[in-house]
């Protein structure tokens, strides 16, 4: 009896011990049309990585959408081709991508063009550390739990135009070369964009936060636009550097924070409104702001 026990005992710890292995870069599809988890690691990827490849059900006219059910990670790999999950055929026939567990590109590498445009992720997405080195687009996502992109770097073009997050988002430390717009993105939850460094052009207009928006030590040596912006709960953006900045037609409904933040050339709130009272900006250069039309309820 204890021989068996031992046997089966040792077939239950190998086939766990599986899922953990890195499959080889081969056998992709195969794993993605079965629907077994995804799981690569430290390889090279030379062609496209086309989700929109697999079957596809359509939801409305002209509109196609693919079923990731597998979990899908990749962790210190390098992508040479593009990586796909978004699809506009010569009919402008549309293919979107829904993830239906997690999407993870830990310390991964993309020497090609990233389109996860419209893609819609239900797990856990996370791309720590993840070096984009052409145009990444991630416009009219919707994440469905915390969405990772902490010390992620952006060379080229990035869009989260219209992107939404149910839950957390974390772009910590993160730094962003060219331009970077998250034009009317929606956080439901907590934004975290503190030590971010934004090089090139920045675009905030229209976002709405529901959550708490963090900023601190941020660095904007470009342009910035926070402009329409309305923000519910806390808002710190404690020793950030602006180059010229735009907060203008704004609504803060919670306690808003600028200690020891500064401006080089100029900042603007024209006609935001601050619920709570206009905060504490003494530490920028007078001179160098504009407050026409500002609504307060001191």
């Amino acid at each position: 009896m204890k021989i068996y026990l031992f046997i089966i005992t040792g077939i239950i710890l190998a086939t766990c011990a599986s899922s953990n292995v890195p499959q080889n870069k081969g056998n992709f599809e195969d794993l993605i049309t079965d629907g077994k988890d995804v799981f690569f690691k430290d390889m090279t990827f030379d062609d496209d990585i086309d989700f929109t490849q697999f079957k596809k059900n359509l939801i409305s006219e002209g509109v196609y959408q693919v079923r990731i059910v597998s979990s899908v990670t990749f962790q210190n790999c390098t992508f040479k081709g593009k990586v796909i999950a978004y699809g506009k055929d010569d009919d402008n026939t549309i293919t979107l991508t829904s993830f239906q567990s997690n999407l993870s590109f830990i310390g991964c590498i993309f020497d090609n063009d990233v389109i996860f445009r419209a893609a819609s992720v239900l797990g856990r997405t996370d791309f720590t550390n993840a070096a984009f080195n052409k145009s990444a687009s991630f416009e009219e996502c919707t994440f469905f739990q915390n969405a990772y992109f902490r010390a992620s770097t952006y060379h080229e073009e990035l869009r989260f135009q219209n992107a939404v997050f149910m839950q957390k988002a974390n772009f910590l430390n993160a730094e962003f070369d060219a331009t970077a717009s998250f034009q009317q993105a929606t956080f439901r939850s907590e934004a975290q964009f503190s030590s971010a460094k934004f090089m090139g052009y920045a675009d905030f207009g229209l976002i709405s936060c529901h959550g708490n928006f963090f900023a601190n030590y941020a660095v904007f040596d470009n342009r910035a636009i926070f402009n329409h912006g309305f923000f519910n709960c806390q808002v710190d953006l404690l020793n950030i550097r602006f180059k010229q900045c735009e907060i203008q037609n704004c609504k803060f409904f919670g306690e808003t924070r600028f200690l020891k933040s500064t401006v080089e050339e100029h900042l603007s709130f024209d006609n935001s409104f601050f619920l709570l009272g206009m905060p504490d900006i003494s530490s920028f250069d007078k001179e160098k702001l504009s407050l026409e039309g500002l609504d307060t309820r001191d």
